[in-house]
């Protein structure tokens, strides 16, 4: 397989495509050294660069791992997952998966309201939102992409919370004292973006489900709108969306 020069994908996306292609098929077997980076500068026709930050992006993506004088190998294949969803959180819904999870924050901001955000989440146009967009993982291998937003008034100050390391749920409850009670939650099958493909480790194409979740407190209001992009091909995922007794 070789590399679309006339593409407006970067090589570097290209390169890791292919090579995490070859693990899926087998092609390459977990814990079989990957070809040099000279090789592949030879093979693919590209710069070391290129190579460096495709090894990069799949080593993030838990696909390979490095061996400090020795190279790059091919990781374990990533572990089937029955993940149970709840208003309990993300992390404690892995938790007690017997899983270990973590986050990273890949973005944090204040934004308004757009007609459709302000309709879901019963504000007004243009009030002010807490955006959250993070990285999920799941004993470090990426599992999704979830972005929340929240009407900034019920939770002020948010950002200012480690949002990587502390759950959203608990935050909510113990720091502001919102009662979660219940959620609508939707999903559906698509074809990951390339960001998404990037994010998660995945080929090109990439199968993902789509997931919308409405969030509500005892009063009624809405506190979140949550979109997520959840990697199918490794978990499957049951939604139970009743209130955290925990």
């Amino acid at each position: 397989m070789q590399l679309r020069l006339d593409s407006a994908e970067p090589l570097y996306i290209q390169l890791k495509t292919i090579l995490a292609s070859q693990i899926s098929r087998g092609e390459l077997r977990p814990h079989e050294k990957l070809p040099s980076e000279r090789a592949m500068c030879r093979d693919f026709g590209i710069s070391r660069m290129t190579v460096r930050h495709a090894l990069n992006a799949m080593t993030l993506a838990g696909l390979v791992y490095v061996q400090p004088g020795k190279g790059v190998f091919v990781a374990d294949p990533r572990l089937s997952l029955d993940l149970r969803v709840s208003l309990a959180g993300f992390s404690e819904d892995v938790l007690r998966s017997g899983a270990t999870p973590s986050s990273a924050l890949l973005d944090a901001c204040l934004c308004q309201a757009t007609p459709e955000l302000a309709r879901i989440l019963h504000v007004l146009e243009g009030e002010e939102l807490a955006r959250i967009k993070r990285l999920r993982r799941v004993d470090n291998v990426p599992l999704a992409v979830q972005t929340a937003y929240l009407p900034h008034r019920l939770c002020p100050n948010i950002l200012e919370r480690d949002l990587a390391n502390l759950s959203l749920i608990r935050v909510l409850g113990k720091e502001y004292g919102l009662r979660l009670v219940r959620a609508e939650q939707a999903a559906w099958a698509v074809l990951a973006s390339p960001e998404e493909r990037e994010l998660l480790g995945l080929s090109d194409p990439a199968p993902v489900m789509s997931t919308e979740r409405t969030t509500y407190l005892d009063t009624g209001e809405v506190i979140e709108f949550a979109l997520g992009t959840f990697c199918g091909d490794w978990y499957r995922l049951k939604f139970r969306l009743d209130p955290n007794k925990g």
